[in-house]
């Protein structure tokens, strides 16, 4: 899997809605959980709930170089500081600001964001590939942006819904879901490497749009952090922000951040240390099938459920390549009533779950 997908940061912000993490799993104070990292939002939001321990892995370095920069952030800033370091505003010089927090870097950390400073120069929240992504696309509809304007300033979901209807769904809308549906533009533009996993059969365009409609009908879109980057590119004021970005929450984080430890390997690896995983009881899997063939995927839930105890938790987010891991593992018991709930509660609206709990 070494390629450039895997040395560079891919996601930066908050793709997903944390709070589905938190209804499956029900962190308590005795539980450790093992997390992927991916842009440090969810093992950041995890921590909201008090766990006595959050294992975060991921087989790209330069993620958790993320994540690592950002608990930094937590330790040395106050809020208002910490607001501009992370891009959500430009009142402190970010230079400064990283001065004062890069002691608590390792050297490869250190030597990656001396490296690369135009990366926290320009908003660390909207560095990854796909953020940036977002930004282009959101310059590039320039000539809708009266209408974005309208549609995010809808006050109730009565008013969106009927703004989405009738000048919203056209086929300005739907020629872009079937541009950012394509397959060619994600394996050879963007080198998406888990869009070559997604099943021939399955279609993303009737899938996106199936399920934009479903966020504009049920969440308002103007508070919606995943829709704010989706139309505008970045967090606006209006914005309800992710759990970790909120001031209620900084300093809880802060004086919990010590908790997340940072394992670059793969899942794999990480699940045959065995008094590694000899405490975890709950498991924040993120959408690791994206990035796993049947082979691996198989593997990943052998390992797992060797060596949890009976009651682990688990909740496994699927977004464009659907599994059904419970069909080869019986220790695996999915709540099904509850995984409806997150499919239609999730802001994000895009991903289906996997989340229950083991039973050996």
């Amino acid at each position: 899997m070494a390629n450039s997908f895997f040395e560079k940061i891919n996601y930066s912000a908050c793709n997903e809605d944390s709070e589905s993490e938190r209804k499956a799993l029900r962190l308590t104070t005795n539980d450790t959980v093992l997390c992927i990292t991916g842009s440090g939002a969810r093992p950041l939001d995890l921590l909201v709930d008090n766990p006595v321990k959050i294992i975060s892995v991921d087989f790209n370095a330069t993620q958790n170089y993320l994540l690592a920069l950002k608990i930094a952030a937590y330790k040395s800033l106050n809020y208002v500081e910490f607001k501009s370091f992370i891009g959500l505003e430009n009142k402190f010089s970010r230079e400064d600001l990283y001065k004062k927090l890069k002691h608590l870097l390792t050297s490869p950390q250190v030597f990656y964001w001396d490296k690369n400073f135009n990366l926290i120069k320009n908003g660390l929240l909207y560095c990854g590939t796909w953020e940036l992504f977002l930004r282009m696309m959101a310059k590039a509809a320039f000539f809708r942006r009266k209408s974005i304007t309208k549609l995010m300033a809808s006050e109730t979901l009565e008013i969106q819904r009927e703004y989405w209807r009738k000048h919203w769904d056209n086929a300005i809308w739907t020629s872009f879901l079937k541009l950012v549906s394509n397959r060619f533009l994600w394996t050879k533009i963007i080198r998406e490497p888990g869009a070559l996993l997604i099943p021939k059969e399955f279609d993303v365009y009737e899938y996106m749009h199936s399920r934009m409609n479903h966020l504009a009908s049920n969440h308002v879109l103007r508070t919606n952090h995943f829709a704010n980057l989706l139309f505008y590119g970045e967090y606006k004021s209006d914005c309800i922000l992710p759990l970790h970005l909120r001031e209620e929450n900084f300093e809880s984080i802060k004086k919990q951040s010590h908790k997340i430890e940072i394992i670059t390997d793969s899942l794999l690896n990480v699940l045959d240390n065995k008094q590694l995983t000899e405490s975890i009881t709950a498991y924040s899997l993120s959408d690791f099938s994206s990035y796993s063939d049947t082979k691996m995927y198989n593997k990943i839930w052998t390992k797992i459920i060797q060596h949890s105890t009976n009651g682990s938790k688990f909740c496994e987010r699927f977004f464009l390549v659907k599994r059904q891991p419970e069909i080869f593992h019986q220790q695996i018991k999915r709540d099904y009533l509850l995984e409806i709930q997150l499919y239609n509660q999730e802001l994000t609206a895009i991903y289906t779950f996997c989340a229950g709990k083991l039973t050996k």
